[in-house]
């Protein structure tokens, strides 16, 4: 049977869990993950981020860490996301860019000057 201090235990696991999944939906938002079946946090300066977002912010070089959320510049081992909403999209101008792969969601771009090559997935494109 039911009494409130049964009611009340429920309605405070209902709010930590709510409160749980709101964190972990805004950390998910952001582009960061928590991996935890390896363990949690394994160290270095990101963790266990799964993505790079691409946002713009300093303008369209995708060299520069600036533009990336978090601050790194991708490499072999990233996945890369370039959302619609980025304030401008992605170029490729310099050498030596790699990623793991690249999702562009529906409106956005990404620009590859002549002479230059992204390695994606170990693939070159240009």
């Amino acid at each position: 049977m039911l009494n409130q201090l049964n009611i009340n235990k429920m309605n405070n696991y209902k709010m930590k869990k709510n409160l749980l999944l709101a964190v972990a939906l805004l950390l998910t938002m952001t582009g960061f993950t928590q991996d935890f079946a390896s363990g949690g946090y394994q160290g270095g300066t990101h963790g266990n981020i799964k993505y790079t977002l691409w946002t713009g912010a300093v303008d369209d070089d995708w060299s520069k860490p600036a533009n990336w959320c978090p601050a790194i510049v991708p490499d072999q081992e990233k996945d890369v996301v370039i959302p619609s909403s980025a304030v401008v999209m992605p170029e490729v101008k310099v050498t030596g860019l790699s990623c793991k792969s690249v999702t562009l969601e529906p409106g956005a771009a990404l620009t590859i000057k002549p002479g230059y090559v992204l390695t994606v997935n170990g693939q070159e494109v240009e």
